[in-house]
């Protein structure tokens, strides 16, 4: 398959963020220098079982820093919002079980 990016008209293409800011983009890296030959890859990153845990603890990791997040961000809101009143207008669109929306 051809792997092309539409607005830069370039051959080949792949995104990610800085390697200072993720792991696993330090892992894509590397990855990708093995594949063009240019490194070999570090002894963690030959086993397949081995790469799979080691996205496998990535992806948790970056479920529970968005899960804790979001709970920030309803934390500091519920703290705005804490013995203030708030009148606004509003439509009631559909009435749910769990509330109003």
């Amino acid at each position: 398959p051809e792997f092309l990016h539409y607005g830069l008209a370039a051959p080949l293409y792949t995104h990610f963020t800085s390697p200072i800011r993720r792991y696993a983009d330090v892992v894509v890296h590397r990855l990708l220098a093995s594949a063009l030959g240019l490194i070999r890859l570090p002894h963690c990153l030959t086993d397949k079982s081995e790469v799979a845990a080691v996205c496998d603890n990535l992806n948790l990791r970056h479920h529970n820093a968005q899960l804790a997040s979001r709970a920030s961000s309803e934390l500091h809101t519920l703290i705005f919002f804490k013995n203030r009143t708030v009148v606004a207008d509003a439509r009631i669109i559909k009435v749910k079980e769990n509330g109003l929306v």
